[in-house]
């Protein structure tokens, strides 16, 4: 509350000082509140906003993905062998439908693992892509022979293999979302993060480059 003393008139100088005073530093701080209330509703209204839209397009691109994953035998298929990435090699192939691409599936192939990649499109954009890494619990080569000359009790098994996946999301080309192993949403801001998504659609098109030749 402002609380003015009634000064002689001589000194109405002394009423007007103290007014203004006031207003300089009340007033203001006011209007800064008021400010500072306003954007963070804004903020809030944009987080709500965005992670609806976040929702609706992880949503759309799981109904393509299942629709490409169910009409998967019935696209036509273009397939090459690339040797310069592992020591087992690399196989790529493209899947279209009337001519027009849906996923391209990359994997390499070692002796103590492999990883699987899977990029999947929709009117000729990237939208998601799945990536696999395949740990064996020995070489492939390990067999009872190789083990006991090496002093080892374990061969080979496929069913000991273990498998990491990470899970990309795009929306115009930019990835907006990544899940990883244990589907837990990564920080696309934090360090390497940040480009992993143009890292992703650079190799995609590399490989649709080297389907298409």
């Amino acid at each position: 509350m402002l609380l003015i003393k009634v000064c002689a008139s001589p000194k109405v100088k002394c009423i007007l000082i103290r007014y203004f005073s006031y207003t300089q530093t009340v007033v203001p701080h006011a209007k800064m509140t008021r400010l500072i209330i306003i954007s963070t509703i804004i903020l809030l209204s944009s987080n709500f906003l965005f992670g609806q839209d976040k929702d609706s397009l992880v949503k759309d691109i799981r109904l393509k993905y299942n629709g490409i994953r169910t009409n998967l035998d019935s696209y036509n298929t273009t397939k090459i062998q690339i040797w310069d990435e592992s020591t087992e090699g690399r196989q790529a192939t493209a899947y279209y439908e009337y001519g027009n691409l849906k996923l391209i599936e990359v994997v390499w192939l070692g002796e103590t693992g492999k990883n699987q990649i899977e990029y999947y499109f929709s009117d000729g954009r990237l939208i998601f892509a799945f990536d696999q890494d395949f740990d064996y619990n020995r070489p492939i080569y390990w067999d009872k022979k190789t083990a006991k000359e090496n002093g080892d009790n374990e061969v080979f098994d496929p069913k000991k293999t273990t498998v990491k996946e990470d899970r990309y999301y795009f929306d115009n080309e930019k990835l907006f979302l990544w899940l990883d192993n244990d589907k837990k949403e990564q920080d696309l801001t934090m360090g390497t993060n940040s480009i992993v998504g143009q890292g992703l659609i650079a190799h995609c098109y590399k490989m649709k480059d080297e389907l298409t030749k």
